[in-house]
């Protein structure tokens, strides 16, 4: 879930400055879903240290306005998580695997 999304994102970004961030705020914005993603006991927590770092890191350069995004994205998408079931539950975790694949296996690499 998390080396395909990093691969990407280090190729994006090799020739890409975005101020004194790496990622773009849209990335920065999947790696908070992510975070809660991989923090929620309902869908198997994970554990998020490099990616809170990450994270933590990511946020410095940011606007206020983008950090107040990825807090609330992180909030809503951690509710979702832990209160998903069936179909949902099983979406999540698919989102999980695939798309936060790569902030998971980058964030642990960084480190």
């Amino acid at each position: 879930m998390k080396e395909v999304v990093i691969a990407l994102v280090a190729v994006s970004f090799a020739g890409v400055a975005h101020a004194q961030s790496s990622v773009t705020d849209k990335q920065f914005l999947a790696a908070s879903r992510c975070s809660a993603l991989a923090a929620s006991e309902n869908l198997g927590k994970l554990d998020t240290t490099s990616l809170e770092a990450f994270l933590s890191k990511e946020s410095a350069g940011r606007k206020p306005s983008v950090r107040v995004s990825a807090t609330s994205e992180m909030i809503a998408t951690r509710r979702k998580a832990d209160t998903a079931d069936g179909a949902k539950k099983a979406k999540l975790l698919a989102e999980r695997q695939s798309v936060c694949a790569g902030f998971l296996t980058a964030s642990q690499a960084a480190q």
